[in-house]
């Protein structure tokens, strides 16, 4: 299944958001396909699309009532919304509150990618099929993303644009500082273990990254015990440029 994210992200996005928040305050596909100047049958289809792109359905119908039931947004459904919201509320007071990027890197909602991100694109370098992207973190550090040159199109990315990096944390690997200036790979984040929770095979590890931010890794065990990890240990998170997906206000 695809991160529920990517609902919000490329063209169409902004007439998703507004579906859903109508099914929200009408209680029915029906008005909500006529507050949005949509058919019934197009408002459907995209209920039907994006419950099956998410990993679990943000639309549900409703049994009795009143009314005879009717169609609500699931409690994963509501929280998307609700952090998506609270997402453009915090990209929309950027220009003026530069701090208040650091809200995006809160958001309530748990998603297949743990880690959120927020940051503004420092540089972009074309390539035929892919580009790769700079981003400068809220709290200083750099990130780098690679997409296709389409979706870069697509989504609008360029220089000055504020986006929110997403990165699941199985994809994110840790190391010693010494270790990691010897590896190639495109994302080095530095910071120290803040929390580490001990599972039978993997441990979830929390890192809180220099100049603020947190970042999640699922490690091994046997990785854990190698590089003697604690809380306070300073510590690498690595990455590769491929595994960080982009999302923007469409």
């Amino acid at each position: 299944m695809n991160d529920p994210w990517q609902l919000f992200a490329g063209r169409g996005a902004s007439q998703r958001l507004q579906l859903l928040r109508a099914i929200a305050q009408h209680g029915s596909i029906s008005a909500a396909a006529r507050a949005c100047q949509l058919s019934y049958k197009a408002a459907w289809q995209q209920v039907d699309r994006m419950n099956q792109q998410s990993a679990a359905p943000l639309v549900a119908r409703a049994t009795g009532g009143r009314g005879g039931g009717g169609t609500r947004l699931t409690e994963l459904g509501e929280q998307l919304l609700h952090a998506w919201d609270n997402a453009g509320s915090a990209l929309q007071s950027a220009d003026t509150q530069p701090a208040a990027l650091a809200d995006l890197s809160r958001l309530p909602l748990r998603t297949s990618a743990r880690n959120q991100l927020a940051g503004t694109i420092s540089r972009i370098d074309q390539g035929a099929v892919n580009d790769t992207l700079h981003l400068l973190l809220v709290g200083g550090q750099a990130l780098t993303a690679q997409v296709t040159r389409s979706s870069s199109t697509e989504l609008g990315l360029a220089p000055g644009k504020l986006v929110v990096a997403l990165i699941k944390a199985s994809w994110v690997a840790l190391a010693t500082p010494a270790a990691a200036s010897c590896i190639a790979i495109a994302n080095r984040l530095e910071g120290s273990v803040s929390r580490l929770t001990l599972g039978a095979v993997n441990s979830e590890v929390i890192v809180q990254l220099n100049g603020g931010g947190t970042l999640c890794a699922i490690t091994d065990n046997d990785s854990i015990a190698s590089l003697q990890l604690q809380p306070g240990s300073a510590v690498t998170a690595l990455f590769s440029a491929q595994n960080v997906i982009l999302g923007i206000l469409d």
